[in-house]
């Protein structure tokens, strides 16, 4: 299983000292302040294909990997079925729930949800690989024997982890949550809320793939009822 990375570059100092001190193998390719995610995103799955990468890795800036991360993820791809086309390590699971393990470093809790049981019984709610109804886009894996690309329609910086998802279950694919804990120094601020063009983004999604699936986010703690233009933030 040959595997590449690639990230999209606004704050060199962010890049150098924070991704690039991961315990990673080989070159990370890289692309500065692209006009939109996905065009960025899609310029680097081209390198990563000519590359000749069975799967891309496409990290944000801020992520730290520590020893053992890649050899952890290796493992986790290697049990998913042939019809996986897109995984990550924090998303949401198919019934909406936060799904994964990671640790946000604005906050002293690591988020790991195999510690979440269902019931008095002490059942885990998840286990890993876990299907996923979308992800955070600080890490996002491609098969690339699917010849997956990202539709460059969607403008900005934000709501990709939900397309990718939606892109590969309109094609028959699958879409995964991995076990592989990483860091994310996340630099937004607990403070930053969805704008109107982050709404009218999620709108054109919704739009688009409401009638066949269910669009979800990780930015929402629910759903947003798009009848009544109604978006709740954690």
């Amino acid at each position: 299983m040959k595997i590449s990375f690639g990230v999209m570059v606004n704050d060199a100092q962010r890049f150098n000292t924070v991704l690039k001190k991961s315990v990673l193998p080989g070159e990370i390719h890289y692309i500065t302040n692209p006009k939109s995610a996905t065009n960025g995103l899609n310029q680097l799955l081209e390198v990563i294909e000519i590359e000749g990468a069975d799967v891309a890795i496409l990290v944000h800036q801020d992520m730290y990997f520590r020893q053992g991360w890649f050899v952890q993820v290796q493992d986790q791809l290697s049990i998913l079925p042939e019809s996986w086309a897109i995984a990550g390590i924090i998303g949401k699971d198919m019934q909406g729930r936060f799904c994964g393990n990671l640790h946000d470093m604005r906050i002293v809790d690591h988020i790991n949800t195999t510690k979440i049981t269902e019931d008095t019984t002490g059942n885990l709610i998840h286990c890993f690989p876990e299907p996923a109804s979308c992800f955070d886009e600080c890490v996002i894996i491609v098969n690339m024997k699917k010849e997956f690309r990202f539709d460059e329609s969607l403008d900005g910086f934000d709501l990709y982890g939900t397309l990718c998802c939606l892109q590969a279950w309109e094609k028959g694919g699958t879409t995964w949550i991995i076990d592989a804990f990483a860091e994310h120094y996340c630099s937004r601020p607990f403070s930053w809320w969805p704008d109107e063009t982050f709404q009218a983004r999620y709108k054109m999604l919704y739009d688009r793939f409401h009638e066949r699936f269910t669009i979800d986010t990780t930015v929402l703690v629910d759903k947003p009822n798009m009848e009544n233009c109604v978006i709740k933030r954690w």
